[in-house]
Parts: C-alpha cells; structure tokens; sequence
C-alpha cells in the first residue's frame, strides 16, 4: 500500500474513533445529565496512538454504489426535468462542461467520468 494512502486510512481511522469517542462521551446513557464534557485541547504530544482505537466499518466494501458511464440530459431536457433551484455540482475542462445533479449523487456519492479529455471523480 502506498504511504500517503496508509497515512490517509490511518488519519480517517483516527477522525472515526474519535468522533466515536466523543459521540459516546455525550449521549444520554453515557450522562444522565446530559451535559456536555468539557472540551479539552488536543497537542501533538497528548494526541492519542493510532492503537488505541478500533476502526469500526458501517457498510460492506461496495455498498453504494458508483457510477461508471453517467447519462447525460441536453439542456432543453434538463430545463423539464429539474427545478432551477436543483443543486449541481459543475465542471469544466478544455471547454467541455458537464453539471451533476446533487440530490442524484446523494444515492452514489460519486461519479466516475471523462470531461474534455481528462478523467474525473465527482464526489459527494
């Protein structure tokens, strides 16, 4: 596995354990007050170790879906189809320009294209 993408699992482990953490730390079983702990600064020297926590997986490998050769509608289709207020995600290379539909990607969360030449990933 390639360093950075080891780096990248390890921090995006480390960011799931603690929202975890916090999450447990706060919820009404955890405090029957259900006060909120008090914050406390994290430092590079009282950050905990990468062991300390249990990467937990929510969804099999797979789960959503993406979507491989997306279809597109002309802009006259689109204009039927869509209110104006619809949220896209829009890109643009070497003059070609593609608008994805963001509540469409809200049941992939990402789009594997080719837009004017160069391959793409729209996410999320």
């Amino acid at each position: 596995m390639k360093p950075a993408l080891t780096s990248m699992l390890i921090a995006t482990g480390l960011l799931l354990a603690a929202c975890s953490a916090a999450a447990a730390a706060t919820s009404p079983t955890a405090d029957p007050t259900n006060t909120p702990a008090p914050a406390e600064e994290v430092t590079p020297t009282s950050a905990p170790k990468a062991t300390e926590y249990t990467i937990v997986t929510l969804l099999p490998f797979d789960a959503i879906p993406a979507i491989d050769n997306p279809e597109f509608l002309t802009a006259a289709q689109a204009d039927e189809e869509y209110t104006p207020e619809e949220m896209v995600i829009g890109v643009t290379f070497n003059g070609e320009s593609r608008a994805y539909s963001v509540p469409h990607l809200s049941m992939h969360e990402i789009v594997n294209d080719t837009v004017g030449g160069v391959k793409i990933a729209v996410t999320w």
